[in-house]
């Protein structure tokens, strides 16, 4: 492939990751956050940092957001070794296991979100945006 089917490609992929992202912000803020409220209320025991977070940012479109990051999070985090464990005692327990396929309600949109908005930011630093 010559460099301008490179940089045509790279416009292309950058455009859809972003357009492709906001839309999957948009339906993680909107209709998978039944899912996600109700895996935070299974997780966020009373007086931890979720439970905190809850009350603090509330149900506007950015409180929805940062609920849904730290639920990630705390997903994310608590598998790391040696640290893990004290970032899931801060954060809140599981004390009950939640399935699987309400953990992926959380996980997997945030997931793919994320990935695309690498390929965003790649694909800028490509075509020279932040030169």
């Amino acid at each position: 492939m010559s460099e301008e089917q490179w940089t045509e490609l790279a416009a292309i992929t950058g455009a859809a990751s972003l357009g492709l992202g906001i839309i999957l912000m948009f339906l993680m803020v909107t209709f998978f956050f039944r899912k996600t409220e109700e895996v935070e209320r299974r997780i966020a025991t009373p007086g931890k940092q979720l439970d905190s977070i809850r009350i603090i940012w509330g149900n506007g479109p950015i409180g929805r957001w940062m609920r849904i990051s730290h639920v990630y999070i705390f997903f994310l985090f608590r598998n790391l070794p040696r640290i893990g464990p004290r970032i899931e005692a801060r954060m809140g327990d599981e004390n009950e296991p939640l399935p699987l396929s309400l953990k992926m309600w959380v996980i997997l949109p945030f997931s793919v979100y994320a990935v695309l908005m690498v390929l965003f930011f790649f694909t800028g630093w490509y075509l020279g945006a932040y030169d």
